[in-house]
């Protein structure tokens, strides 16, 4: 999973010739976030930002999250093999 499946991407409109952002799942009122440490650290470094801040940023834009914002993060167990460490964080966020 890319930061770009998580927070949205900017694509290239031909008719209008101009950069348009699709918003990505963040941008709903509440997100369930399973298994985030199997994410890259750039995708939990998106998700943290949103949580954080309530805020994403794509190609030096900052997009605002809708408010009421939250994330239920599930992770699952370190014992399990091929797992990215998360950063020690509270992890909800409203």
């Amino acid at each position: 999973m890319l930061p770009s499946d998580v927070i949205g991407i900017s694509v290239f409109n031909q008719i209008e010739q101009q950069f348009e952002f699709k918003p990505g799942p963040i941008f709903a009122n509440i997100v369930l976030a399973d298994e985030i440490n199997r994410t890259t650290p750039k995708t939990q470094s998106a998700l943290l930002e949103a949580m954080n801040e309530a805020q994403v940023t794509v190609d030096t834009r900052t997009h605002k999250l809708p408010q009421p914002f939250m994330v239920l993060p599930r992770k699952i167990p370190s014992n399990t093999m091929a797992l990215i460490r998360c950063p020690n964080r509270k992890w909800i966020a409203s």
